[in-house]
């Protein structure tokens, strides 16, 4: 994988964002977006439904008690779109 890092334009460090160390509240959405941007690769598909979400961050061993909260702030931070009910789509850089 490609290393991004922070710009001008706030791209996210994925590398960092993988290999960073402990969990802070600024790690935790780096982190999980990383995951979602690996499932994107692998499968071609940048849409995720919620409950697919739910299963990415367990699989990555995140616990996150808000994860409607957390996928909203996603939202509104620019990471996800949303594209219908509980349905959304990673913004990715060079995808």
């Amino acid at each position: 994988m490609q290393d991004v890092y922070s710009d001008h334009f706030g791209l996210i460090d994925f590398h960092r964002s993988q290999h960073g160390s402990g969990m802070s509240g600024r790690s935790l959405p780096k982190k999980f977006v990383a995951a979602l941007q690996k499932v994107a690769e692998q499968t071609y598909n940048n849409l995720f439904t919620v409950q697919q979400m739910r299963q990415i961050s367990k699989d990555i061993g995140v616990s996150i008690p808000d994860f409607e909260g957390f996928i909203t702030s996603l939202n509104t931070q620019g990471f996800l779109l949303k594209k219908g009910p509980k349905v959304y789509q990673l913004q990715t850089f060079g995808y």
